[in-house]
């Protein structure tokens, strides 16, 4: 993604507009219009080497005081809005809350040692 509109300001100079890790990508963008035509954008790259979005799986948040959300459309129809994401391992939550993103962690970890004692016994 290249138009200089596109993502949020990072380190004063750079912008940052996505998170990519195999598979997965996550777009970053300070207007809602901007969001759908980097979505757009994607989905149009992604067609030209066979790829596609899929809507199921594809999940939107937004961080804002304003309770109207646009939709974010994609070939298939409106991507689904939603409060808490998993992305990469990590719970991001809409308002910023920590909590569940520290609690789906304890409980990861919990299980991990809960294995191990079996293995010592």
């Amino acid at each position: 993604m290249d138009k200089s509109e596109y993502g949020i300001i990072w380190q004063k100079q750079n912008r940052l507009t996505d998170l990519d890790f195999a598979d997965d990508i996550a777009i970053v963008a300070e207007e809602e219009n901007v969001c759908q035509e980097m979505t757009t954008k994607l989905e149009e790259q992604s067609a030209q080497v066979g790829l596609n979005i899929s809507r199921e799986k594809t999940k939107a948040m937004e961080i804002t005081q304003r309770s109207s959300l646009q939709p974010i459309a994609v070939a298939q129809g409106n991507v689904e809005y939603v409060e808490r994401v998993t992305y990469l391992g990590s719970v991001i939550s809409s308002n910023g809350d920590v909590e569940a993103n520290i609690n789906t962690r304890l409980a990861k970890a919990a299980a991990v040692f809960q294995r191990l004692d079996n293995v010592h016994t």
